[in-house]
């Protein structure tokens, strides 16, 4: 073949016809397709993709729907692609869908060559990785799930792995090491956690050995030690959140000190809860150490986003996506 033949570029128009004609003809196993969104879009632009869930993975039994725009400079640059169906994976924003091509090396360094067969397919196998394939996924509406959920049983879905409304303390372990503690942290808060929430939320049912703590039932386990902003069916109380600020800081109106958050819990005590004063002070010094600033403040945002478990799901985001970046890293 000669130089200037190896040269030759197939267009735009011709190479997406190709890529059309394949993903009606069917991809492999058929875990994963795409097909155009509307036959007379001239340009081909908007299309939609679809993978399923690979097995022995939190994604497994769920559908995947993403949208995929092919710009005018594709396949010279990559698609933008956007998950239309909930998620729960590293690569991808939890507010927008999209694949960030930071977190995603197949759009970062992307090759002419490269097709939506393939990111599809790349991103299932992303969902296969070690940091992926346990992450606890969000309810579409109408499943059961965090639909409906108050902000205490929301906060205590976090480490209902599988999403079955049932925690078992593998599960609470799974938790605390998404958040980033020791095996041997995380073990021992697995066992007792279950241990001592177990019986409270299972009322009228048997002992079980197996520790499950139910989270439809919960606010069984509010304790007389805590600030009253969940109520008694663990429903958010805004009025009393904005109490803990107006007493308790008073070095900074939006943030707790250490030693204000220790002064907000001596506060709280209920006299003879000796279990109650443990169990808050163990959950306001955990949130402490993971979620203070680099000045050692304990900021609104963070203890807002503990109450109903929204900050537990943006540190283990995070702690993902350092993790991901690390290791690409290496890999160079």
């Amino acid at each position: 073949m000669s130089s200037e033949e190896a040269k030759v570029v197939v267009p735009r128009s011709f190479r997406l016809l190709e890529e059309l004609e394949r993903g009606e003809k069917g991809i492999g196993d058929g875990t994963v397709s795409y097909g155009m969104d509307d036959a007379d879009d001239i340009y081909m632009q908007s299309w939609t993709g679809t993978i399923l869930g690979p097995h022995n993975t939190a994604y497994e039994g769920k559908i995947f729907q993403l949208k995929l725009f092919c710009g005018k400079e594709y396949p010279e640059r990559p698609p933008t692609v956007r998950f239309q169906t909930r998620i729960n994976m590293a690569c991808v924003n939890p507010e927008t869908g999209v694949v960030e091509p930071s977190l995603f090396p197949m759009l970062t360094n992307w090759r002419r060559e490269y097709t939506m067969e393939d990111i599809l397919v790349k991103l299932k196998k992303e969902m296969m990785t070690s940091h992926n394939r346990k992450l606890a996924q969000p309810h579409e509406e109408g499943e059961s799930g965090e639909e409906g959920y108050t902000a205490l049983e929301k906060h205590v879905a976090f480490f209902d792995r599988n999403g079955d409304g049932v925690i078992y303390p593998w599960e609470t372990y799974h938790g605390f090491r998404a958040l980033g503690l020791g095996r041997l942290p995380s073990a021992i808060a697995g066992l007792f956690i279950n241990m001592g929430l177990s019986k409270k939320t299972r009322p009228g049912k048997g002992f079980s050995l197996l520790f499950p703590i139910e989270v439809k039932n919960s606010h069984f386990c509010i304790h007389g030690s805590v600030t009253e902003a969940y109520d008694k069916n663990g429903r958010f109380v805004e009025s009393k959140f904005e109490e803990i600020f107006k007493k308790h800081a008073r070095s900074h109106r939006n943030a707790l000190t250490y030693k204000e958050l220790l002064q907000l819990l001596k506060s709280n005590r209920d006299p003879g809860d000796f279990g109650g004063w443990i169990a808050a002070y163990g959950e306001w010094k955990l949130l402490y150490e993971l979620c203070k600033d680099e000045d050692g403040l304990l900021t609104r945002e963070a203890v807002k986003g503990a109450f109903d478990g929204s900050i537990f799901r943006k540190l283990e985001k995070e702690r993902l996506s350092s993790s991901h970046k690390k290791n690409e890293k290496r890999r160079r």
